[in-house]
């Protein structure tokens, strides 16, 4: 297959079923993945993983080592989610990666397991030294699980996909602490106390060492410069993301980075330069006009980004919300965090396939609030809607915008 026959291959599995672990293990055994040939850190969370993934990353390839990273979703094309030392896998190498797992697989395997085996090859095949895994839903029955990994980090437990992984904390805890392997070390972020008591006892019947981080402290936020600094564990750090929740993933990376035995200079020098799109990005639409793209789909991290937005230079009482919302998340609490904070309220649906109906958006709302609806977000102009816009909800979103505004 070529790229292009590769992607239709792939968006053609998009909603296929889940299979079994054993048989996307077998899968791997066929394709001769075992053993990888290089270390791993494996992250599970409900937010925050992409961006700890990625910080480490960062930090790890300027600490000189090759190091390939897998993330999901992606913004533009598939190709974002396999990286090594910050490069996408090219269109030919991907090709040939999925082309594998086609043909090896130990039956119809779905997009994401196909993907993860796809970048466990380039990786074995790139010869990296280290991989940094996301996991896609969950932990333990999730297609990154058949990796045992040296390292396990869990970067927050919230609610979400409560359908797959269960209604409570504990339950999700207990999903996410599957990817604890037997004599493996862990780190974890704040976590609440059902959730943790979870992960402790996970990590003990793994014989696993469990690393547990405090908060970051004294987070301070020049949203002239879009720069933060903070305080942790000793360390005093700067970075280009914003948020109190991102940089708390930024501390859980040189967390981390510290237990591989990076030195704490390496590691914040990576951190200063770090950028990550679709998280409180700024974009400057024209002079004293903004548009403000974060991938936030859930309660959880909505609620952050909506703190992050009041707190900032470009929080006006009338500017307006561009709202998607990705099947499978809790998207009516979603709205009403959305209808107590914003005024005027965009309703679109990016992708029809994996996006709620704005129809069905629109019976969420009261009507004391202006709610609108954008058939087709290729027309959205934003000189049509007063002050600033901030479009979040979903990656589908932010990667029809991405488009449009870079």
């Amino acid at each position: 297959m070529n790229f292009e026959q590769t992607v239709k291959f792939l968006f053609g599995r998009q909603n296929g079923k889940k299979s079994s672990l054993a048989l996307v293990k077998k899968t791997a055994e066929n394709m001769g993945l075992f053993p990888l040939g290089f270390k791993a850190v494996h992250i599970a969370g409900t937010n925050g993983k992409g961006t700890a993934a990625c910080a480490l990353g960062a930090i790890l390839k300027d600490a000189g080592f090759k190091t390939g990273v897998f993330t999901s979703p992606h913004i533009e094309t598939p190709l974002e989610r396999i990286k090594i030392n910050g490069d996408l896998i090219s269109k030919r190498d991907f090709a040939k990666a999925v082309s594998l797992v086609k043909e090896k697989q130990a039956g119809e395997l779905n997009f994401f397991e196909t993907i993860t085996l796809a970048a466990l090859s380039h990786f074995k095949n790139k010869k990296v030294d280290i991989a940094v895994l996301e996991c896609g839903i969950g932990g333990l029955l999730d297609s990154t699980n058949i990796v045992d990994a040296d390292i396990c980090l869990i970067t927050s437990v919230d609610l979400d996909h409560c359908s797959m992984l269960g209604a409570s904390l504990r339950e999700i805890a207990f999903q996410k602490s599957g990817i604890i392997k037997k004599n493996s070390s862990v780190i974890c972020g704040a976590l609440a106390k059902e959730a943790l008591e979870t992960v402790k006892k996970s990590a003990r019947q793994a014989g696993a060492l469990l690393i547990k981080t405090g908060r970051i402290k004294n987070l301070r936020q020049n949203f002239k410069k879009l720069e933060s600094s903070f305080d942790f564990e000793g360390e005093k750090f700067r970075t280009k993301i914003m948020g109190a929740a991102q940089n708390g993933n930024i501390a859980l990376a040189f967390k981390t980075a510290s237990l591989l035995g990076i030195n704490a200079e390496t590691a914040k020098s990576a951190l200063a330069k770090f950028t990550m799109p679709c998280r409180f990005e700024v974009i400057k639409v024209k002079r004293g006009k903004y548009l403000i793209k974060d991938g936030a789909h859930n309660p959880a991290a909505f609620r952050e980004l909506v703190k992050t937005y009041k707190n900032s230079l470009f929080y006006k009482p009338d500017n307006t919300l561009i709202l998607a919302c990705s099947k499978g998340h809790d998207y009516k609490s979603l709205c009403a965090i959305a209808e107590r904070s914003f005024k005027n309220i965009l309703l679109v649906c990016p992708d029809k396939n994996r996006n709620i109906e704005t129809e069905i958006l629109l019976k969420c709302f009261n009507k004391n609030i202006k709610i609108s609806v954008l058939r087709d977000i290729s027309s959205f102009n934003p000189d049509r809607f007063r002050g600033n816009i901030i479009a979040a909800g979903s990656f589908y979103l932010a990667s029809a915008l991405r488009k449009q505004f870079s």
